[in-house]
């Protein structure tokens, strides 16, 4: 049953200790006193809250992670975007033949660009480090004087710094994100470790407070934990299901036996010799 009841979704863990917990609360009101079942009850309310702060909390946790990936993917483009403007108007400079800034230009290009574009595709996190270099350039005194000759729109290097600040902190959120995610999921399991052994102990004083003969006490204490049985019932046909898919996949990928290979024995008795001599030839004259 351990087994079983690990495998249970943790939503549904949620949904049957709450539905246990008021059960319980229920019969505890209306009476009469039963010390050893109402000793569950504090336990099932604790249960309760641990999953219900994990469950809720990695909800929580994930839809801030959807909505920092977005903000990130948003900001990578507005990066990307800004980028290849400038990288492509210092390429037309550097090439410029007739303009007296040609090397300048080139000079600034080298060192604003020193591999092109060939980092704008790589993840985003590596991709920005190029970029704080690209920019880091880009303001640099010494190319001053270049930027001003070939009159590079100033605004679009402020406009590449945003978007980089902004990328940057969309990263920094969407990893503090993960990170509330994974504790949840990691403490999440600790809650249902206890909520699974909790449902253990619960099942077996419920089916030892009441003889077999006592038939209203038994059908009152399975209506008590019924939605703990519904869960093990489906966790079971689950199970059967798979293990039905699993022995039909054997059976289907059996290999057929192989043909026999033995020849047929040829036949160990020689044809008998004929016993008619042959006639003597006449004589010559």
């Amino acid at each position: 049953m351990t087994t079983n009841l690990a495998n249970a979704p943790r939503p549904e863990k949620l949904s049957v200790v709450t539905e246990i917990h008021t059960a319980l609360v229920e019969r505890m009101q209306a009476g009469p006193p039963e010390p050893a079942l109402d000793a569950f009850i504090p336990e099932l309310a604790a249960v309760r809250d641990k999953l219900a702060t994990h469950v809720d909390g990695k909800t929580t946790a994930n839809a801030a992670r959807e909505k920092h990936l977005a903000r990130a993917a948003n900001a990578d483009r507005d990066v990307g975007a800004q980028f290849r403007h400038i990288e492509a108007f210092l390429s037309i400079e550097a090439n410029r033949q007739s303009s007296p800034h040609q090397s300048s230009a080139r000079a600034l290009y080298n060192a604003a660009f020193p591999d092109g574009l060939a980092h704008i595709d790589d993840r985003i996190a590596t991709e920005n480090i190029h970029v704080r270099a690209t920019l880091s350039a880009l303001k640099s005194p010494e190319h001053a004087d270049t930027l001003a000759a070939i009159q590079l729109p100033s605004a679009w290097i402020t406009a590449l710094e945003a978007a980089l600040n902004a990328s940057n902190a969309a990263l920094a959120d969407l990893t503090k994100a993960r990170g509330e995610r994974a504790s949840h999921v990691d403490l999440g399991k600790s809650a249902e470790a206890e909520w699974v052994d909790l449902m253990v102990r619960l099942r077996r004083y419920i089916e030892s407070r009441a003889k077999r003969t006592d038939v209203a006490r038994v059908a009152e204490g399975k209506e008590l934990i019924k939605p703990l049985l519904d869960v093990v019932q489906k966790l079971r046909a689950k199970a059967a299901a798979r293990a039905t898919r699993r022995a039909k996949k054997n059976e289907e990928g059996a290999t057929p036996a192989a043909p026999s290979a033995t020849p047929t024995a040829p036949s160990a008795t020689p044809a008998a010799p004929s016993a008619t001599p042959a006639a003597p030839s006449p004589p010559a004259p």
